[in-house]
């Protein structure tokens, strides 16, 4: 049987190359949903054992493909690895120049060249992968690293992904999301739902859109919603060195989407782009909601901490994701350390992790406003009505900073949803929904 066929590994020192191969039941078209969407990938990417992340997919050539894989239990240091696409033919084959890098993502060797192939088999269908290596030394350090293995056990465990059906609950298929190119030519992946006004839903820290999918459907009886997921985050793009300007290039090109002009809504730490998005993007923005703002303007609660973006951004490139989860929790949130190990056992600390290097991000957008100090004077120009909504039952310097941002910008109401707390914009999203839409529908 033809190595390009059969199931297994081949490793072809005469041409310097690892191939492996498996045939599943599932049609062409999942198992490229799977090779190509970043969600789908951390689902399986990596041998037994080891969790994905993906910080970068953009799959057209000249994109990247930048991720991590780790183990579980923390027993070896985290492999991070850049691609550059090479070729793309949808359906049929993906390649790329594969690199492994070190904790600042700079290429640590040189690139392979690599190549996936997709083809129909029956009912089913078949994925060939092959690796080709520069010369012997490069090829047997693959095999010492056991590349060729995990690459089948990840093929395997992808099989399991494929078994299920493409509607099982909670999962998230690329082809319910739609992508845009932003203006510096990273991929938006977006999802676009209901009619009426349009209302973009801006995440939260080390989120995707699916965390914001609770409000985003109850707002959707009523707008035309799109949730979206933000740099760094699901489908979408995360090019290097960061620059939250960018971010508000990526809301202007939903708002084209959307039809030129749009509503903006988020909860606790989105607010802060969300109230820099809508002073650039002016009229643009027909109207704000925003769901407790975590400013910190008095001493009331303790202020973020003056070396909170670096100390964040150091934790992740060591790859202690779990322990910048942590930070945040403690230092950011107030989180008594007694609390932390029965927290680590939910599954949504795993998602965290997987999403730590965003803490960085939305740290530097939100410098300065969580300072214990008075809110900046200049940072914002919206002429565009403001609700600042509080819960009922949320904490006193919530409501202080609601209050300290009425009295700087001149279109600012202050709500307060009764009987609820900070967790409301995701926990309890219909009375959300209807606040929102009572103050921007009228």
């Amino acid at each position: 049987m033809s190595p390009q066929t059969a199931d297994g590994i081949v490793v072809d020192r005469s041409a310097n190359t690892l191939h492996i191969s498996r045939t599943y039941t599932a049609a062409v078209e999942r198992a490229w949903w799977a090779w190509t969407d970043a969600e789908a990938l951390t689902r399986w990417w990596g041998p037994q054992g080891w969790a994905a992340t993906v910080y970068e997919m953009d799959v057209r050539p000249g994109g990247r493909w930048r991720f991590e894989i780790a183990p579980v239990d923390a027993s070896a240091e985290p492999v991070r690895s850049i691609a550059t696409y090479t070729a793309v033919a949808d359906h049929r084959e993906l390649a790329y120049d594969d690199a492994f890098a070190d904790a600042a993502w700079q290429p640590d060797s040189g690139a392979f060249p690599t190549s996936v192939t997709f083809t129909p088999t029956g009912q089913g269908c078949n994925a060939s992968v092959t690796a080709h290596f520069p010369d012997g030394q490069a090829l047997q350090r693959a095999v010492d690293l056991q590349m060729a293995d995990g690459y089948a056990e990840a093929l395997d465990r992808l099989g399991g992904l494929l078994d299920h059906s493409p509607t099982h609950e909670g999962e998230t298929i690329m082809s319910e999301l739609s992508t845009l190119t932003s203006a510096d030519g990273t991929t938006i992946a977006y999802q676009k739902t209901g009619s009426g006004p349009a209302i973009i839903v801006i995440s939260n820290v080390a989120e995707d859109h699916t965390g914001v999918a609770g409000i985003a459907e109850a707002l959707s009886k009523d707008f035309t919603v799109i949730s979206f997921d933000r740099r760094g985050r699901g489908a979408s793009g995360d090019p290097q060195p960061y620059d939250p300007a960018r971010e508000i290039d990526d809301i202007a090109a939903l708002i084209e989407i959307a039809g030129g002009s749009a509503a903006l809504t988020s909860g606790s730490g989105g607010c802060g782009l969300t109230l820099d998005a809508a002073s650039a993007l002016g009229d643009k923005i027909t109207g704000l909601y925003l769901y407790e703002p975590p400013f910190i303007v008095d001493d009331s609660k303790p202020p973020a901490p003056a070396d909170y973006v670096q100390h964040q951004s150091a934790l992740v490139a060591a790859g202690k994701r779990s322990e910048a989860v942590e930070y945040f929790m403690t230092e950011m949130i107030g989180v008594p350390a007694e609390y932390i190990p029965a927290m680590k056992q939910d599954p949504s600390w795993d998602a965290m992790a997987a999403y730590a290097h965003t803490y960085a991000y939305d740290g530097q957008i939100m410098r300065g406003l969580q300072d214990g100090k008075p809110l900046p004077t200049d940072r914002w120009s919206i002429k565009a009505p403001i609700a600042v909504a509080v819960g009922g039952n949320g904490e006193p310097f919530i409501r202080t900073g609601a209050h300290a941002l009425a009295a700087i910008l001149p279109d600012v109401t202050v709500l307060t949803l009764a009987d609820h707390d900070h967790s409301a914009f995701w926990m309890a999203p219909e009375p959300v929904a209807d606040q929102a839409r009572t103050f921007l529908l009228g």
